[in-house]
């Protein structure tokens, strides 16, 4: 409570509250937690833009609990600019993650669609360098099928590989019982990326707190997906290559729409609390299914 007032004093004093004849900034002087919650219902590039408002709102976008990474986000700034692509900087400011104003004219035969993801990647690489995403609570990571080039998804694959391997969490927090190496992850959505068997190893050991899954036209050479804490998960459109196995002894509610799995394989779903299944799958993949379910498990 000291800390959230001392953070509202400061930020009057930033804005010119204390000062006569000035309209104190009163969103400003909200304190972190509320600010947070705001700048969470905000696409992770306009989160960003806020750093440019004030000094008190400099570094908030770094420890902002949720991240929603759009690649339809850059789909007007990319038609609406020559060419926007920054070089890369490693002594970027923190207003250089959205900044697209000291761009060259070298390459104006680049279409729309590999000028917006260069734009994108741009950002987001930045973007995963200065936020520690093992501290998040919800994560989405959203490339746009139709306008990334055919390497998109195993370089999104590349980014989240790389904030696996190195963001690491805070000291242990006992009261919550997490280990020292667990994520406080909740939520992860994720679109056209490519994932293997490392995530699902991470998934499994690391993201304790994982509660909701969603997957949306990824490419997945992962074998099985387990989980102590799942209790959502929905798979849509994804391409399988010898998925055997999803198991969770907390999973309620599983959605399954379209997707294939590898011919010969099949998979086991273990889930003993679930309540809710639905699989709208094509009949090649519905024959290979086998469903470890209640008596009680509704039909569908």
């Amino acid at each position: 409570m000291e800390l959230e007032e001392a953070a509202t004093e400061r930020a009057l004093a930033s804005s010119g509250g204390g000062s006569s004849g000035v309209e104190p900034d009163r969103l400003s002087s909200l304190p972190d937690s509320l600010l947070h919650a705001i700048m969470s219902l905000l696409k992770a590039r306009q989160a960003v833009q806020t750093c440019v408002l004030s000094t008190r709102w400099r570094h908030l976008w770094r420890s902002v609990p949720c991240l929603d990474v759009d690649h339809d986000e850059f789909r007007t700034a990319a038609g609406s600019a020559p060419n926007n692509h920054p070089a890369p900087n490693p002594d970027y400011s923190d207003s250089d993650l959205d900044s697209y104003e000291d761009s060259d004219d070298e390459n104006n035969s680049i279409s729309n669609n590999d000028r917006e993801w260069e734009d994108f990647e741009d950002f987001t690489e930045n973007l995963m360098h200065r936020c520690n995403i093992s501290q998040l609570d919800s994560l989405r990571l959203h490339v746009n099928t139709s306008r990334a080039p055919n390497f998109a998804d195993k370089q999104a694959g590349g980014w989240l590989r790389r904030a696996m391997k190195y963001c690491n969490p805070d000291p242990p927090r006992q009261c919550e019982g997490l280990s020292s190496g667990s994520w406080q992850l909740k939520r992860l959505y994720l679109c056209n990326v490519a994932l293997d068997n490392r995530f699902a190893k991470h998934v499994s050991s690391v993201c304790h707190s994982l509660e909701e899954l969603e997957l949306e036209d990824c490419t997945c050479e992962i074998p099985a997906i387990t989980s102590r804490s799942l209790k959502i998960m929905v798979l849509k459109n994804c391409r399988w290559r010898y998925l055997y196995e999803i198991s969770s002894p907390t999973l309620k509610s599983l959605v399954i729409v379209g997707g294939s799995n590898t011919d010969d394989c099949v998979l086991v779903i273990v889930a003993p609390v679930i309540a809710h299944l639905c699989l709208d799958v094509p009949l090649r993949f519905a024959r290979r299914l086998s469903v470890n379910q209640k008596q009680s498990l509704p039909r569908i």
